[in-house]
């Protein structure tokens, strides 16, 4: 098996693989946890802010709706026919002595008080006397005497007639039926209508202890029936008002709502109508009657009115699925074990628990809002709260859904992330060790040939694998090992050359030193051609001139850079008066046709580049063919150069040639296997003047 460190291949592959699948899992789980949580957060916010604004929505429609058709019952002939004729009966009864009740008979109406007075002793309040409760007028104590002592029907809105024979129950037997239906219509649990002429509650479907009764100056001017009276006084008389929620001793413990709207026959004002709904017709209305499913608002989520006083106005789905328990919680929560109490009497939290959060406080101040919060019971949920504008009472409507709620299902979709990776790690184990083992199985016969190879056994026969990866591997490694043959015999014999070439230009000792690559000695010696060219007409720099000089030297570089690339030609030095090439170093050739086609281009290019600056300069070349030394110099300022007799004579051509000509001798020529224009040059037998190309080929 193959090893590396220690381990083996198919193992690492096998780790690796499983690994490999494993991280990607988790990190896939992890970007969908985070993805799922955001979801969660974004579709938890979405939702309680859908459901607030259509509750809300809703809840202004139906106030507005309930107001308008009370506008409408005070406008109705009907209602102001049944008024004006129960009014006007109970005023006849205030005129006949027969109507006064004995002491026996007050003592039985002093009866049906006793229930009503009890429920203060229940909640620990002040108990009101009786008699100050009673109505001062006799139509009052008589019709109260009649249609609710005497009263034997269940529901008391069930009696049509008293059969006193009096006026007032013929009228109320003709409108009776009536007026209970149009409360019935509007959801409410009574309908009373208060006379203009005396301020009194001449009529109630209901038959309450408040009927009878004078709203201004009776024992409920200041709630209930006689604020919602009051309150007709401040907006216009086609308008119908609604009170806030209040405890109303006629009725019962729990808080209830009033609805009142003025009542005129033509352009008279004949009196008012009052009506009464409960806490649980606002719930249903808030909480679509508690079907908390069709609403969206999961297991814990809620909804529910608050008033100007951050309490409540409507009763809680926690309160609704368990009165008893949401009452002790609040008591352990608050530590308020009085208005725990006071809730377990009245049977409602309305008015009592308070949610005082930051989502309501800034709703109540007029702008929809959401966050996070803590709700009356003190449990943690997300909460969406927006103003009830219909009404006027300053009202919230409160939307909320249990922290935890979302948090579990995070929690559920993270076990099923965590089962899924428990499930893929087996399933990835017995792949990942499967194609480890398929994918090593190959590998060992060419780790063994590459062995050999790198032992120098470049012979060795490296197996096919066929048309794949690792037989494209195989092939790459036996084309590496024939290179490797290659060039182990061309480095032996480039080793034999440049032995021989070092001997034959410098001393012995120096040879192994060069061979070592010392840095201060000759990197290499071999047969190349050397260009020196030499410029003239270059100005003494001044001060005015120095800027040009920079840019011709920069230009002149990069021209004679490119020139010498382009015709393969080394670079050695170049300086404005005096540059030098080399052509065919380090290659079987001397570069002798390199050599002379860069010099005659070179003599045309840099009288071109001078021009361009402004200035006008003369060049000319030496060309001479030999040994020569190549090789980095110098121990703290380093530089690379050539030197050698080829060098020198070179050089001292240039410096004799006439301007505009290139200077080579007789042995440039020889080596040259292009045919170039010539002249004898000086009195020098081996030295000849370069023109340019010849087209025969021929010398002459």
């Amino acid at each position: 098996m193959i090893r590396f460190g220690g381990q083996t291949l198919r193992g690492r592959l096998t780790r690796s693989l499983v690994g490999l699948g494993i991280v990607s899992v988790a990190l896939l789980a992890a970007v969908n946890f985070m993805v799922v949580r955001g979801l969660l957060s974004s579709s938890t916010e979405q939702q309680l802010q859908s459901v607030r604004d259509v509750r809300t929505d809703e809840v202004n429609l139906a106030f507005n709706r309930l107001l308008e058709r009370t506008a409408v019952f005070g406008l109705d002939p009907s209602v102001a026919d049944a008024l004006i004729d129960l009014s006007n009966a109970y005023v006849e009864l205030d005129d006949d002595s027969t109507a006064e009740l004995n002491e026996a008979q007050l003592d039985e109406l002093r009866a049906v008080y006793e229930p009503v007075v009890a429920r203060y002793d229940a909640a620990g309040a002040d108990r009101p006397p009786i008699d100050e409760l009673l109505p001062d007028s006799i139509a009052g104590r008589y019709v109260q005497y009649e249609y609710v002592a005497q009263n034997r029907a269940d529901p008391r809105s069930d009696l049509v007639d008293a059969g006193d024979g009096t006026a007032y129950s013929a009228a109320h037997a003709e409108h009776h039926e009536f007026l209970s239906e149009m409360a019935a219509s509007i959801g409410a649990s009574d309908l009373l209508l208060v006379s203009g002429r005396n301020l009194d509650a001449v009529y109630s479907v209901s038959k309450e202890v408040d009927l009878g009764t004078d709203v201004v100056d009776g024992p409920y001017s200041d709630i209930g029936l006689g604020a919602a009276v009051t309150k007709l006084l401040e907006v216009s008389v086609d308008d119908a008002v609604m009170t806030d929620m209040q405890f109303y001793l006629p009725n019962s413990s729990a808080p209830v709502l009033h609805v009142a709207v003025s009542v005129r026959s033509g352009t008279q004002l004949v009196g008012a109508l009052v009506l009464r709904l409960e806490i649980s017709r606002v719930t249903d209305l808030v909480t679509q009657n508690g079907d908390w499913e069709l609403l969206g608002l999961g297991d814990t989520g809620d909804a529910y009115i608050v008033g100007t006083d951050a309490r409540l106005r409507t009763l809680t789905r926690s309160f609704l699925d368990d009165p008893n328990g949401y009452v002790e919680r609040y008591g352990d929560v608050s530590g308020d074990e009085r208005t725990a109490e006071l809730m377990k009497f009245t049977g409602s939290p309305v008015l009592f628990a308070k949610v005082d959060n930051s989502a309501v406080v800034d709703a109540l101040g007029g702008d929809p809002t959401f966050g996070r919060a803590k709700n009356s019971l003190g449990d943690g949920v997300l909460v969406a709260a927006a103003p009830i504008s219909a009404g006027g009472l300053g009202w919230v409507l409160v939307t909320e859904q249990a922290t935890s709620e979302s948090r579990s299902e995070l929690v559920s979709f993270v076990w099923s992330i965590l089962l899924l990776l428990g499930a893929l790690a087996i399933v990835l184990l017995v792949v990942g060790s499967l194609l480890a083992r398929r994918i090593a199985k190959p590998v060992k016969p060419l780790v063994e040939a590459a062995t050999d190879i790198a032992a120098g056994e470049y012979d060795t026969v490296v197996p096919d694998l066929g048309r794949n990866e690792l037989g494209d591997v195989g092939q790459q490694l036996s084309a590496v090992a024939a290179r490797l043959r290659e060039q182990e015999e061309s480095i032996r014999s480039e080793e034999q050359r440049i032995s021989t070439m070092l001997a034959s230009v410098l001393p012995e000792a120096l040879v192994e030193r060069v061979r070592r690559g010392e840095r201060e000695l000759a990197e290499s010696v071999d047969g190349a051609t050397v260009v020196s060219i030499v410029v003239r007409g270059v100005p003494v720099p001044s001060a005015a001139e120095q800027d040009a000089l920079v840019e011709l030297m920069a230009r002149m570089n990069e021209a004679m850079s490119h020139l010498a690339t382009t015709h393969g030609v080394e670079r050695v030095k170049v300086a404005l008066e005096r540059q030098l090439f080399v052509a065919g170093r380090g290659t079987a050739a001397v570069g002798t046709d390199e050599a002379c086609a860069f010099a005659l281009a070179a003599l045309d290019l840099i009288p071109e580049v001078a021009a361009e600056q402004g200035l006008t300069v003369d060049a000319r070349a030496g060309i001479a063919t030999g040994l020569v030394a190549s090789g980095v110099i110098g121990s703290r300022q380093v530089s690379f150069d050539v030197w050698g007799e080829a060098v020198s004579s070179a050089v001292a051509l240039a410096r004799d040639a006439e301007p505009g000509t290139v200077v080579a001798d007789e042995a440039v020529l020889d080596g040259a296997e292009r045919g170039w224009s010539y002249a004898p040059w000086g009195d020098r037998d081996r030295v000849v003047v370069m023109t340019s190309p010849s087209t025969s080929g021929d010398r002459a």
